[in-house]
């Protein structure tokens, strides 16, 4: 299928199974939101254009947390067909977005290929994945694989599949336009500020006192990723989450190369931003080594400048051997970044039961779910509704 027939099936059913858009509320309902990374933004947005009074409260700064060190791939791989649902609705939302907010997303695709049997196996299984939704991958040979990609040296395939609905983004980028747009709509974007406690009365919160004041509200919702444990802690609700950090080498800006999002051999993730830095990835997890011993327990920077140039070179190194145009780039960053993992890996979304105002929205994935998690958490907010599509994802499951 060509992209052009794959985008219009995209926009054919971009609304099939969502909530229709909120009207504005006769009265202002006044919602706080803490977070200000990409969930909160879009939730943020959201709310402000249904016409609630919104306040964000954003500890550092917008996407000063785990959204500017996420590799930003929005995609609809995933083994629980209800979840991918929800991501491919999220999706779909993007593409909205994108034009009217003009995001700036690269829709290139995801190229994910293998050169032994053992990578064949994962390539085939990322394939079923997608087989039985409206969007399967394509298998390709590698003279297909170099031709969608000429740019790519991809050494031996023995096999290769590529997604045409897969995109990237900036997600700082993306994030400021959101609250941007929420600002042009009323809300209020305060930062630095840190919430330091919650005002509970019963079976409802009826505002935060913040380094900046005590702020009064109808309604709260919690979205500021690993620190999402500590603020419900201040309700006397529970929620771990996994320590996740990973690291993203970031290249100097280079002329267009590529597009798509490619998983190469060798446990290789790459991508080339539209500003044309490459950024990518070569594990998920620090390796277990003695220098990353601390890195592996709890949340701090680099022991030295040294270790990060070191890992930021050789990763960019590994993406020159495919990708040849970027030789000898420099390196611009590597960035640490700690993954709000839920204790299942799926989503956090929903009213705490023990405190029925107070909304949380917390997951591994909210550069691909921020649309449909901030248009879905503002019909609860403001609705007083549960949404179906949210059921699996209730807090009240831990």
């Amino acid at each position: 299928m060509r992209r052009r027939e794959v985008l219009g099936g995209l926009v054919g059913i971009a609304t099939a199974g969502l909530a229709a858009p909120l009207i504005a509320t006769t009265h202002s309902l006044r919602v706080g939101v803490i977070g200000g990374g990409i969930v909160g933004g879009s939730i943020a947005m959201h709310l402000a254009e249904a016409g609630a009074s919104v306040t964000v409260f954003e500890k550092a700064g917008p996407a000063q947390g785990a959204t500017q060190n996420s590799f930003a791939w929005v995609n609809a791989f995933t083994d629980n067909a209800h979840y991918q649902a929800l991501r491919i609705q999220s999706l779909l939302a993007y593409r909205d977005l994108d034009r009217s907010l003009s995001l700036n997303m690269v829709w290139g695709g995801y190229l994910n290929w293998a050169s032994t049997e053992s990578e064949s196996v994962v390539v085939r299984a990322n394939a079923r994945q997608l087989a039985q939704t409206p969007y399967p991958a394509r298998p390709l040979i590698p003279r297909e694989l170099m031709a969608l990609d000429p740019n790519i040296v991809p050494g031996p395939v023995s096999d290769a599949i590529f997604s045409s609905i897969d995109a990237h983004l900036d997600p700082v980028a993306v994030t400021r336009r959101f609250l941007e747009r929420a600002a042009q709509a009323g809300a209020r974007v305060v930062y630095p500020c840190e919430v330091t406690a919650l005002d509970i009365h019963g079976s409802r919160c009826r505002g935060v006192a913040t380094t900046r004041g005590t702020y009064p509200l109808d309604r709260l919702v919690v979205a500021a990723g690993v620190d999402t444990p500590r603020l419900l802690a201040l309700a006397d609700v529970r929620l771990p989450l996994k320590h996740a950090p990973g690291i993203l080498a970031h290249s100097r800006p280079l002329p267009l190369l590529t597009r798509p999002v490619h998983d190469a051999p060798g446990n290789l993730s790459f991508k080339q931003m539209a500003d044309g830095s490459v950024v990518g990835t070569d594990a998920l997890d620090p390796p277990d080594i003695p220098a990353h011993r601390d890195i592996r327990d709890h949340a701090i920077d680099f022991p030295s400048d040294d270790l990060r140039a070191y890992h930021g070179n050789r990763i960019l190194g590994k993406i020159a051997t495919f990708l040849p145009g970027m030789h000898d780039v420099a390196l611009d960053r590597l960035t640490l970044g700690f993954r709000p993992m839920p204790l299942d890996e799926l989503p956090v979304v929903g009213a705490i039961p023990a405190v029925s105002n107070i909304h949380v929205a917390v997951t591994h994935s909210g550069v691909t779910l921020a649309p449909i998690i901030g248009r879905y958490t503002a019909d609860e907010v403001l609705r007083g509704i549960r949404v179906d599509m949210l059921a699996p994802y209730r807090p009240e499951r831990f």
